[in-house]
């Protein structure tokens, strides 16, 4: 499971998608709660992973799925109105608590199931992108077979990979393949 370098919602939401990845067999990555606490705690999410159970594991991958369908959108009125649903299924209305002695919004009052936190922090992050950015800084890493997504933050939209070492694979292929169209 490779995890983004950014801790905030974004990360959050792009690091969970891709714990699904076809590069590994299984392909499954999130096969255990401990392997969520991982994810939860790379989030500083401390107080969501010490309430992570096991019978959380299923609403985290369906989670997921539902995230994953906002980057695999034809449009961005799609992305838009599968995200509002995951946020409105969830109860994510924002409220400003301490978490981990620092101001942070939670979305939902009270305690939530972890599918419903991850649901309300990743779907609004991922809504915030939109507004502010646009949907075309959502993308599916280009190095092939993976089918990681990313959400580009450089200044010239020029994020291709999910990661580095999805990107230094593509240039090597490429590399070894002008090679070979060199020698013949």
């Amino acid at each position: 499971m490779i995890l983004p370098d950014e801790k905030d919602g974004i990360g959050l939401a792009v690091g969970l998608v891709n714990t699904w990845d076809a590069l590994h067999e299984p392909p499954e990555r999130l096969y255990s709660v401990e392997r969520l606490n991982i994810l939860l705690r790379w989030f500083e999410l401390d107080e969501v992973a010490d309430r992570a159970k096991p019978k959380d594991l299923d609403p985290v991958r369906k989670v997921r799925d539902r995230l994953r369908r906002a980057f695999d959108a034809e449009r961005e009125e799609n992305a838009v109105a599968d995200l509002n649903a995951l946020a409105r299924d969830a109860g994510a209305v924002p409220q400003l608590e301490s978490e981990n002695g620092v101001w942070a919004f939670r979305y939902g009052a009270g305690r939530r199931s972890v599918a419903d936190e991850l649901a309300g922090r990743s779907a609004v992050a991922l809504l915030e992108v939109i507004e502010q950015r646009g949907w075309n800084r959502f993308g599916l890493c280009a190095a092939s077979p993976c089918c990681c997504v990313y959400v580009d933050r450089s200044r010239n939209r020029s994020r291709r990979y999910c990661c580095e070492l999805c990107a230094d694979r593509a240039t090597q292929a490429a590399l070894r393949r002008r090679r070979r169209e060199a020698a013949v």
